[in-house]
Parts: C-alpha cells; structure tokens; sequence
C-alpha cells in the first residue's frame, strides 16, 4: 500500500497530517504471526478451558495487588503517624 506523500505549507497542515499518522498507526503491523504463534492462538480459541485458566491468572494476579496495595495501605499510616509525632500540627 503505498500514498501519496503529502506537501503541508502550514503548521495546521502539518498537524492535521500529524493526526492522520497517528491514527493511521494503530492498525500497523510490525511482522506476520509464525505458524507456532498461530496454531498457539488457534488452539487457545478452541479450548474450553482457556478462558477458564485465564480468569484464573487474572483473579491470581488481582490477588497479589490487593495485597499490596492492604501493604501500601499500613506503610502509609505508620509514615502520617510518624510525620505528626516528629512535626505535630
């Protein structure tokens, strides 16, 4: 697919053409799939537990950020109880 190169005379040219990229970019595409990476994807799409296993993963991953965030939490508590105990208001 080849266009035309465009010639901008002025800047609101310039960055309507610069929009244009931008969302022209979206759809580009860096390479084409190898056969593994296919027959992988395939397979995910016609497994029955895949999305199953997935949700897993996430509510796993959803998890451990809960836990962190409770870490985060408390860290912060003890840094505000510190900083009123060394500078009370």
């Amino acid at each position: 697919m080849t266009q035309k190169i465009k010639k901008c005379r002025t800047k609101e040219e310039l960055l309507q053409w610069q929009e244009e990229i931008y969302e022209l970019e979206k759809y580009a595409v860096a390479g084409m799939m190898s056969d593994s990476e296919q027959e992988r994807r395939v397979n995910n799409l016609l497994d029955k537990n895949y999305y199953h296993r997935h949700l897993e993963k996430v509510r796993q991953c959803k998890q451990k950020l809960l836990e962190d965030l409770a870490y985060l939490e408390q860290r912060e508590q003890l840094l505000l109880a510190e900083i009123n105990r060394l500078d009370p208001p």
